[in-house]
């Protein structure tokens, strides 16, 4: 049972490491130190996605009040999450950039790394339990997929703004 849980998370963790944690570590780190989002933008996110989720999903009144409290923590832990990582990128920086980094500090950061990656399985794993308290597993799956093509559309946006 435990084996397949955490293959379950594994697989998850394949699904949305491409699209919405990475999008949301980029969306954190690039506001580091100024707040990882402007006052009732995430507020005005959720509503957005919920609205877009409630009728691809075909939710009730009670489903979508409860997933906007699930998509909101989970929100706030994959902000806390991207902040670390933020973290962990300029500590890893600044270390293979000084030459007189000891190898016990490369030793270290690789430790972090682990951590951090774990910390990865266990919000999927959290976030996949909080959906199932308040959608089917087909809808949690849907859920899930839907959340990785906003991370995608949003990624787009940024290379289209990026680009001249």
């Amino acid at each position: 049972m435990i084996a397949m849980r955490t293959q379950r998370s594994a697989t998850l963790l394949l699904l949305l490491w491409i699209g919405v944690s990475s999008a949301s570590a980029q969306t954190v780190s690039r506001s580091a130190g100024r707040g990882a989002w402007p006052q009732g933008g995430q507020e005005r996110l959720i509503e957005i996605f919920l609205d877009h989720a409630t009728a691809e999903l075909n939710l009730t009144l009670e489903q979508r009040t409860q997933l906007g409290v699930v998509l909101s923590e989970t929100m706030d832990r994959r902000a806390a999450l991207a902040r670390t990582q933020f973290q962990l990128r300029r500590e890893i920086k600044e270390a293979l950039s000084n030459p007189a980094t000891e190898d016990d500090e490369f030793r270290r950061l690789t430790d972090a790394i682990l951590a951090v990656k774990r910390q990865e399985v266990d919000l999927l794993d959290w976030q996949e339990g909080r959906l199932l308290e308040v959608l089917t597993p087909r809808q949690t799956l849907r859920f899930m997929m839907l959340q990785q093509q906003l991370a995608q559309r949003i990624e787009e946006m940024r290379k289209k703004k990026r680009s001249p």
